[in-house]
């Protein structure tokens, strides 16, 4: 049997032929399977990483010195976030969230509704934090002001406290411990949460340098008083009556017992040197308290604020008429108001009516 070589060299290349051009589609096929696969797993994960709204609300995520990356997912599952999601576990390997977080990426973070996981792990990551209004006010010792930090920034009331007292904050304000406290100016300001207390006593410092300028310091001047004496009187105003346009007045009427030598037995001191600033009534056996607070046994003003004094007392004592009152005595009518007088006959008068009523009250 003869056999046509060349006719079966070319059938056997055919098939050859055929069967690469098969293997050929087949892995174009797969191969573009493959890739439509990676780019749907690619979308996928990126539609996921950014979809609005990961989080169920606005929040605020609060990042400790030494808080774990568990600390902070722990954190967003509260706020509602879906940290097993797989674009929050893509963004948190692509932005190296773990390792910010052991690195200290401290701070406080407002997330809106509206974020994403990669804007929040982004955010979170970069130390992007935002700042937080830090308000005090009506606020009486130091102990009491430090505290009501604490409550807006990372420190605690401790390490406030020492910082406020530190002898080189001291020496750089011009203060002592018993007057460091007109320093502090009740507002609100925004600052980071994790500032350092050193950091945050020196933007206190700047702020009453700001408040205390050149116009101010002119009218200060006039008065014959200091800033620190002024922050003194105002605090002292500020114990005698809650109604804002009468401390104006309470102010200037210890300046002038001040300026006729006249000690000031003013209450609120005695109550400040007792320790007890909710002492109702004050009785003689009180007025024996042996304290350089005691404006009953000293002359002129005690060595410091008794409270933490409010800007507008300070602005209402600066800018106050002059009178010529030296005696004050709460009004008969219960009003928290003052009765004022010039001279001890008319404060007598004024303080047998007070008396009367008291009396009237079975008080």
């Amino acid at each position: 049997m003869k056999y046509d070589i060349r006719r079966l060299c070319l059938s056997s290349h055919v098939k050859t032929h055929e069967s690469m051009k098969k293997k050929t589609t087949t892995r174009l096929i797969i191969g573009i399977a493959l890739a439509a696969i990676a780019l749907g797993s690619a979308l996928y994960a990126y539609r996921s990483t950014t979809k609005p709204k990961w989080i169920a609300e606005t929040t605020w995520i609060y990042v400790r010195h030494g808080d774990t990356p568990d600390d902070v997912i722990r954190q967003l599952n509260d706020a509602g976030a879906d940290t097993h999601c797989i674009g929050f576990q893509i963004a948190r390997k692509y932005f190296k969230f773990d390792k910010a977080i052991e690195n200290g990426a401290s701070g406080a973070y407002r997330i809106g509704e509206e974020a994403s996981a990669m804007q929040v792990v982004r955010k979170i990551a970069r130390r992007q934090q935002d700042p937080i209004k830090l308000t005090f006010i009506g606020t009486r010792t130091m102990q009491e002001l430090a505290g009501r930090i604490a409550q807006c920034i990372e420190a605690d009331s401790t390490s406030i406290l020492q910082a406020m007292f530190a002898p080189e904050f001291l020496s750089e304000s011009g203060c002592n411990a018993a007057n460091i406290s007109s320093i502090f100016l009740p507002d609100t300001y925004q600052v980071y949460w994790n500032i350092a207390p050193e950091s945050l006593m020196q933007r206190m410092l700047a702020e009453y340098r700001k408040f205390w300028n050149d116009e101010r310091l002119r009218m200060a001047d006039k008065l014959h008083l200091t800033p620190q004496q002024i922050c003194t009187i105002c605090s002292i105003a500020e114990e005698e009556t809650t109604d804002r346009q009468e401390r104006a007045v309470v102010a200037r009427l210890y300046w002038n017992r001040l300026q006729k030598k006249m000690p000031l037995q003013a209450d609120p001191t005695v109550k400040y040197a007792l320790g007890d600033l909710m002492l109702k009534r004050i009785l003689n056996i009180h007025l024996k308290a042996d304290s350089p607070y005691n404006t009953y046994r000293n002359t002129g003003l005690p060595p410091g604020p008794i409270r933490v004094v409010e800007k507008a007392t300070i602005d209402a004592f600066l800018h106050s008429a002059p009178h010529k009152y030296i005696y004050m005595c709460a009004k008969e009518d219960f009003s928290g108001l003052h009765n004022f007088a010039t001279n001890l006959v008319e404060h007598q008068r004024n303080a047998k009516k007070y008396h009367q009523a008291l009396k009237a009250h079975g008080l």
